[in-house]
């Protein structure tokens, strides 16, 4: 007897086909969203979360934990990624469909304080915690406007390079002038 079968069935129930569509767009295919399914509905034990082992030390499945591995090897603690540019390094490294990456490492890891989602006006970022799920040194999540310049920060300096060219200028005066 083979060690595989292919199973099929047929969907009506909206509200079924709503909850297939989703799960097969977290795990990148309807197939891959079944197995997972079965596997947490009859062969699943308490171990086990979306399918995945549990990491024994704060309940992480071990991709997710694996997922944060790798971006720490990217970001550091404390380092920030777009979150596209997470979501393809994760896809990558941990051989899941891109549509998998949110659900299956990305939320987890937010849900256990080890990763936040931090919005701007142009990206969303992922910023890197540590694994016992403290904020890195404050009461919560980093705020981006501590960690980057202020576009009026940006804007002005000070003055400083403004008075370097005005000094530069006038010493080129004066050598053209023969002074």
């Amino acid at each position: 007897m083979s060690d595989s079968r292919v199973a099929k069935a047929e969907i009506s129930d909206a509200e079924l086909l709503a909850a297939l569509e989703e799960a097969e767009e977290e795990y990148g295919s309807m197939a891959e969203a079944l197995r997972n399914a079965v596997k947490t509905a009859y062969a699943g034990d308490d171990d086990d979360v979306d399918g995945e082992r549990l990491n024994d030390e704060n309940d992480l499945p071990v991709k997710a934990r694996e997922g944060y591995h790798k971006l720490v090897e990217w970001a550091e603690v404390g380092g920030r990624l777009e979150l596209d540019t997470a979501t393809s390094i994760l896809a990558n490294h941990l051989n899941i469909p891109k549509k998998g990456v949110e659900g299956r490492i990305i939320k987890p890891l937010v849900g256990a304080n080890v990763l936040w989602k931090d919005w701007s006006y142009e990206n969303v970022w992922v910023v890197v915690g540590t694994l016992d799920g403290e904020p890195l040194g404050t009461e919560t999540a980093p705020d981006p406007s501590e960690t980057e310049p202020t576009e009026a920060e940006i804007a002005t300096d000070g003055g400083g390079v403004r008075e370097r060219l005005d000094e530069l200028a006038a010493a080129g005066a004066e050598v053209a002038d023969g002074e």
